[in-house]
């Protein structure tokens, strides 16, 4: 067995958005596969319908989501400037009024630190949140006061029809029954209701390039998720998994964007390093064309 690999339960997949078994070997993924040599090494496929990546078999953490996730809040997103962040989600907020037309009733999923709750009170919206993780929803309840479910959204028991709002931000790639949160929130939203999603694009130019580098330097590796470390990616959306998914449960886009933002490689001393470093910032900039971006913003309303 293979180093740490006692801490997951390796369950066979079957891709949630088709029901199909995966056909396509993307590469291993953590462990004697990284780089750095963190987390435990995972085989990485691909839906040959739809093209979403994920783990098979996937490892499902034994000690549930605290086994990756009850960490002091300001340790796990010690890479995210507060301030930086709270000014994204008040722009994420402007924009859910804009589009609705209206303020409302708002569900944030996944609140992390809160920033998203504490500027949808800002500007009057009635808030309320989920977090599983006891650690972080304790700061996000302590810094703004919303009421929070504390356990996975898979276990909430959401009232039909409620929400105006729903903000599902870096939190979709995390989850283990995608198909089933999105149905679960599809059924929670008001009809014309809004669902912002964003997610990295794992079929964009900097991930395919990466696994190309890796195939070049003789490796079986890939770039794609991050199933056994952190951030713990565990599904790796595209423009055509994703917009299937949503079509799937009545969701429409309405705004759609696919964008370049930052390189994601560390950086690294040496020649190699700043080599790699070099390429990867060339990769992002170009990879706005088209629907190559790293990453996939949209707000999808219920039909």
């Amino acid at each position: 067995m293979k180093a740490g690999a006692e801490q997951y339960n390796w369950v066979e997949q079957i891709c949630p958005i088709c029901n199909l078994k995966p056909t396509g070997f993307v590469g291993k993924r953590g462990g004697a596969s990284h780089r750095s040599n963190i987390g435990v090494e995972a085989e990485i496929w691909s839906c040959g319908e739809c093209g979403l990546i994920f783990p098979d078999p996937m490892p499902m953490p034994r000690g549930g989501l605290s086994q990756h996730y009850d960490l002091d809040a300001d340790d796990y997103f010690s890479n995210h400037d507060k301030d930086v962040r709270l000014g994204g989600a008040r722009n994420i907020v402007v924009e859910a009024e804009r589009l609705l037309g209206r303020k409302g009733k708002l569900l944030d999923v996944g609140v992390g630190r809160g920033e998203v709750l504490f500027a949808a009170q800002e500007q009057g919206w009635d808030v309320s949140g989920i977090e599983p993780s006891t650690t972080f929803a304790d700061y996000a309840e302590g810094h703004s006061g919303a009421k929070i479910w504390r356990k996975p959204i898979e276990e909430c028991d959401l009232p039909e029809g409620e929400y105006d709002v729903v903000i599902l931000a870096a939190v979709l790639e995390h989850l283990y029954q995608p198909d089933t949160v999105i149905e679960k929130l599809a059924r929670s939203m008001t009809k014309g209701g809004l669902l912002f999603v964003d997610v990295p694009n794992e079929r964009g130019l900097y991930f395919r390039a990466g696994n190309a580098y890796q195939k070049i330097r003789g490796r079986d590796w890939c770039v794609n998720l991050a199933p056994t470390f952190s951030p713990f990616h565990v599904f790796g959306f595209g423009p055509r998994s994703l917009r299937k998914l949503l079509k799937k449960h009545g969701l429409e886009p309405k705004v759609w964007t696919v964008y370049g933002g930052t390189s994601l490689v560390p950086s690294n001393s040496g020649i190699v390093g700043t080599i790699e470093g070099l390429a990867a910032g060339m990769i992002t900039r170009i990879s706005d064309l088209w629907e190559m971006g790293t990453y996939i913003e949209t707000w999808a309303e219920k039909k």
